[in-house]
């Protein structure tokens, strides 16, 4: 009996999780997120807090485009990925969008990395897909990019969810 519960434990746990969000030569798919029924003026409400909060005393934060189920937010992720190039480490950091459109028990998530500027921030040309080759692989050189860049943005995603499904 009590190994059914921790299991019914741990399967609700893990359930109750985004989706992994997984780099691609062009960037981050959208993906949907289940969340218990809250109305949409409260997400939005809580998707600004949270925002604020996440970004406090370390970036600037823009949020726009609010209409009565979606916005947009805007901001900066310090060290946000990182790669190896003959045994030297460069680290970067991320401008990025993130687009919520919210629907009372789940939301849509859309995120985009625009700008990137290395450590000293100083604005690259290279965009994400300039870091694939046509394949849409890693070229080589860049080792620990595209595992690095997933980590930061789910736990972007994963911080969002956990202030949205804990506000009570």
């Amino acid at each position: 009996m009590r190994i059914t519960l921790l299991l019914l434990f741990f399967y609700c746990v893990a359930w109750a999780q985004p989706p992994v969000m997984e780099l691609q030569s062009y960037g981050f798919d959208p993906i949907e997120v289940s969340i218990p029924s809250i109305p949409n003026d409260k997400l939005i409400k809580l998707t600004q807090s949270w925002a604020m909060e996440y970004n406090f005393g370390k970036n600037t934060v823009d949020i726009t485009e609010v209409t009565d189920n979606s916005l947009t937010i805007s901001s900066f992720k310090k060290n946000a990925f990182y790669y190896r190039n003959y045994g030297e480490v460069f680290y970067f950091r991320i401008r990025y969008t993130m687009k919520i459109e919210f629907s009372q028990n789940s939301y849509k998530l859309s995120f985009n990395v625009g700008d990137i500027y290395t450590d000293g921030n100083v604005l690259i040309e290279y965009k994400l897909p300039d870091y694939f080759d046509s394949s849409g692989k890693l070229k080589d050189g860049y080792s620990a990019l595209d595992d690095s860049l997933e980590k930061t943005v789910n736990n972007i995603v994963q911080s969002h969810y956990d202030f949205i499904v804990n506000y009570r």
